[in-house]
């Protein structure tokens, strides 16, 4: 295997997620400058672990992010290099980077935190990871027992000082690691002291109470706006909408076990049966991207003629009498598990109307989201609506999709095509690999692929912020967001 080729090409440049950055410095302040930036972020229904995980975003950074086309590029990392047998990764760290307490990124402590942080990023395939030690003070080895292109998808895996997981080497820094509700800017940030000076998060019981709050100046910022909200909020004249596709997709995941869904015939032919532009269009209210599959669908490795699912109800009734001889088509039921979200309530219904079409009753069933959760760990369950991480790399749907791993399918086309992906030892390889596990995905699809997720956020006029780059998430760029008056002053608190 060789990192070096095309698909592991050290590149300039996650649900699930780390901040993007950039070399330059902000332009100088002002001495008018003078009074304290705060950003005011309202969540609708968000818990403790929410308020973490977007502290861990812009507090913890990687050693590399994960480019819209699935390549990684460097960010704790300078650039890095792989042994002729592909065995041995040599990761630079970048130089003058500190921790929020002022200590220095060191290979000795980067090794300590990739030791814990790499398996789980890993999933099933940590299993190929021997070791990973410090080289000197700004190089990091890491040696694998076999060589897997995954070693490179997983080095998005944070890089937070041992024993405190929220302190890492962000632009921002948490206030108080036991409430991570509030962050400010890290003034020795080696891109430049952020513009924003402190970011407060705040839980409303919905979007629309918090909505309501920014209407009155007490907000500047909503987290999540749902596709209900999203076309009202895009008229407001003093609010702008930032939109992008998330690396979730809806999906209903089928159990392959249970004697109605066991034939790939008839999973073939409720995926056939989806007509997923009409579904966007009624459930999402056209926000989302039709998926076929589970490789991202900006994945530099997805060819543009991959097999796909194509609409067509008169195929989808003539294969399910093929695959259900005992069992026509009209008479094909099973049950749907559904949490109580209206946006999965609107989708199950426009499925089921739609599966209705060519015969096949989809009963829905209510159920939380732990109820699901154990239904799929146990097997206990024809069919449950999901929302599912497969993107932007491979990596993720081999954690989920493999027997191995969350959703333990145990169908082994899909278990070939993804150890293709895993031991793929060039960049030919790896594109038919990838083109394999797509063919596996129409072949015997373990699930309905319905939507890629869109996801929206708005942000007050009062602030100016920069672009982010094609298809990410505007929070990549917070750093450099700063006051439309270009003065040091928000909204008082």
């Amino acid at each position: 295997m060789h990192f070096g080729r095309e698909r592991f090409a050290p590149l300039a440049g996650m649900a699930l997620a780390a901040v993007a950055l950039n070399a330059c410095h902000p332009a100088s302040r002002s001495p008018a400058d003078t009074r304290a930036a705060t950003l005011r972020v309202g969540f609708g229904q968000v818990s403790s672990e929410g308020f973490g995980a977007l502290a861990r975003n812009l507090a913890v950074e990687n050693l590399a992010r994960l480019g819209d086309d699935g390549r990684p590029q460097p960010v704790l990392a300078l650039n890095w290099t792989a042994s002729p047998d592909g065995r041995v990764l040599t990761v630079t760290l970048r130089p003058n980077v500190k921790f929020h307490d002022g200590s220095p990124l060191t290979a000795d402590i980067v090794a300590a935190a990739l030791t814990v942080t790499l398996p789980n990023a890993m999933g099933p395939a940590a299993s190929d990871l021997e070791s990973v030690t410090a080289l000197g003070s700004q190089q990091v080895v890491i040696r694998l027992r076999r060589p897997t292109p995954f070693l490179l998808d997983s080095l998005e895996a944070g890089v937070p000082k041992p024993g405190s997981p929220l302190m890492g080497t962000g632009p921002f820094a948490v206030s108080d690691p036991n409430s991570p509700g509030e962050l400010r800017a890290s003034a020795d940030y080696y891109g430049g002291r952020p513009e924003i000076d402190r970011v407060v998060m705040q839980s409303f019981p919905s979007v629309r109470a918090a909505w309501a709050e920014m209407l009155r100046n007490r907000l500047d910022m909503l987290y999540e706006v749902g596709t209900d909200a999203l076309d009202s909020l895009e008229t407001s004249k003093q609010i702008t909408v930032f939109t992008f596709i998330r690396r979730y997709q809806y999906v209903i995941v089928l159990n392959p076990k249970t004697e109605t869904l066991r034939s790939p015939g008839v999973r073939r032919a409720l995926n056939v049966a989806i007509d997923r532009d009409a579904l966007i269009r009624d459930a999402l209210n056209g926000h989302g991207v039709a998926s076929n599959g589970l490789v991202w669908l900006h994945h530099y490795a997805l060819g543009k003629n991959s097999p796909t699912f194509q609409f067509d109800l008169r195929s989808a009734a003539a294969a399910l009498d093929r695959s259900s001889a005992s069992a026509p088509a009209h008479k094909l039921r099973f049950t749907c598990l559904v949490p109580a979200d209206p946006v999965a309530e609107r989708i199950a219904l426009v499925v089921q109307r739609q599966l209705n079409d060519v015969g096949i009753e989809m009963a829905v069933e209510q159920a939380s989201m732990d109820q699901i959760m154990a239904a799929i760990r146990t097997q206990r369950f024809e069919a449950a609506f999901a929302q599912v991480i497969s993107g932007p790399s491979l990596l993720r749907p081999y954690q989920m999709w493999h027997s191995k791993g969350f959703f333990n399918m145990n169908n082994p086309a899909i278990d070939t095509a993804l150890d293709r992906v895993r031991y793929a030892d060039s960049d030919d390889a790896y594109r038919g690999a990838v083109t394999s596990f797509q063919q596996a995905m129409v072949d015997d699809p373990p699930a309905i692929f319905l939507a890629w997720i869109e996801q929206a956020r708005a942000v007050s006029k009062r602030f100016v912020v920069p672009q982010a780059e094609a298809g990410r998430d505007i929070l990549s760029t917070l750093r450099l967001w700063k006051p439309a008056d270009n003065k040091r002053q928000s909204s008082q608190n």
